[in-house]
């Protein structure tokens, strides 16, 4: 076994928590208002119910095999389709990595325009490089160690938007434009949780195995309602339709925070809150990446690949879009339909074939 460290079932749910809070704000929340406006709150519960069906069949997956990985799973239990499955996650886990990374540059980029984008590159890949390289455990331990941090920020964030011009009244009228904006919606929130699929890395190291359904669940349900927040905030500051335009809308709401005639630079709250979180959601697929490879190859250990992957990463994020408008149309094009597929469908078909076969053996015996 590559992997020697373990981690507890608080910090697994920890680690999805901040990785998924962490795209919500930078991804998710642009997705959902634009396609569901004032009820993208409705689309955020309605998806969140249809996002544990993936979460859910990864782990029964992970429960029938108990000890392997998603990759060992694949490449052990499912002939040469379940290689090939294995090598499209791979695959994803690295447009997951350079995809966040990319996030990294432009949210600095908000603040330090001047600044190249290599440089930005180069500090987060040597941070996350470095936090892989000291292996599961000491990810768990830090981000056990820093989501409470985050929910700090958060909780004071909201505290200081409360005195803001919110009209909460720009949330109604509830369903105003039919079901159909929520179902887009719904389902674009369904594809955010399909990025559970990372925990298949690391399930197996997780104690407690009957229990990760229950952990799977409450990661999900706290992680909604960080949710709930960032995506009513902005649309009852601006409006449903300012808020659909804008790239950032959280960082925007934190940009009309004032305490004082002093205090008035509130968004580098924002910026605090996202490398926090961007550099957990990194090290959790970069480790992925780095260990599927590595039980691909047969190798003993995973860490002489980091350093190649770094590089791989790095060159990966700056080709990965132009600027932003590129990044904008991967997101609404291409991340929701991926993320689906690697997330729920390929889980719950995999689910479905063991299943299949697990009876078929018991009634041969």
């Amino acid at each position: 076994m590559i992997e020697r460290g373990r981690i507890s079932n608080i910090q697994a749910a920890m680690l999805i928590i901040t990785s998924l809070t962490i795209m919500g704000h930078l991804v998710l929340l642009t997705v959902v208002i634009f396609q569901s406006r004032q009820d993208g709150w409705i689309a955020g519960i309605a998806g969140t119910v249809l996002g544990l069906i993936g979460i859910i069949a990864l782990v029964k997956l992970s429960q029938a095999y108990p000890g392997l990985t998603l990759i060992e799973i694949l490449f052990k239990h499912f002939s040469w389709p379940g290689k090939i499955i294995g090598i499209l996650y791979l695959v994803y886990f690295y447009i997951m990595v350079i995809l966040a990374t990319r996030l990294f540059v432009e949210a600095y980029k908000k603040i330090l325009i001047e600044t190249p984008s290599w440089a930005f590159i180069t500090v987060i890949l040597v941070l996350t490089s470095f936090i892989v390289y000291l292996g599961l455990e000491t990810l768990g331990r830090l981000n056990q160690i820093m989501l409470p941090v985050l929910v700090i920020i958060a909780i004071a964030v909201v505290f200081l938007t409360m005195g803001e011009k919110k009209d909460y009244t720009n949330l109604l009228p509830i369903l105003g434009n039919g079901i159909a904006p929520v179902a887009k919606g719904s389902l674009s929130v369904m594809a955010w949780f399909g990025e559970f699929v990372i925990m298949g890395m690391v399930l197996p190291y997780v104690q407690k195995p009957k229990k990760h359904i229950k952990t799977g669940i409450w990661a999900a349900v706290i992680t909604l309602i960080f949710f709930l927040g960032p995506i009513t905030g902005p649309i009852a500051l601006f409006g449903a339709d300012e808020a659909a335009k804008m790239v950032f809308p959280t960082f925007s709401e934190v940009r009309y925070i004032e305490a004082g005639e002093v205090i008035n630079r509130f968004d580098t709250i924002a910026i605090l809150f996202w490398t926090v979180g961007l550099m957990i959601r990194i090290s959790l697929f970069f480790y992925g990446l780095s260990l599927g490879t590595a039980q691909t190859l047969k190798l003993d250990v995973y860490q002489p690949i980091i350093i190649p992957y770094a590089w791989l990463i790095g060159v990966g994020s700056i080709l990965f879009a132009k600027n932003y408008a590129e990044i904008h149309e991967f997101l609404f094009e291409s991340y929701v339909p991926l993320n689906l597929l690697m997330g729920a469908i390929l889980p719950i078909l995999l689910l479905a074939i063991t299943i299949i076969v697990q009876k078929k053996r018991i009634q041969k015996q």
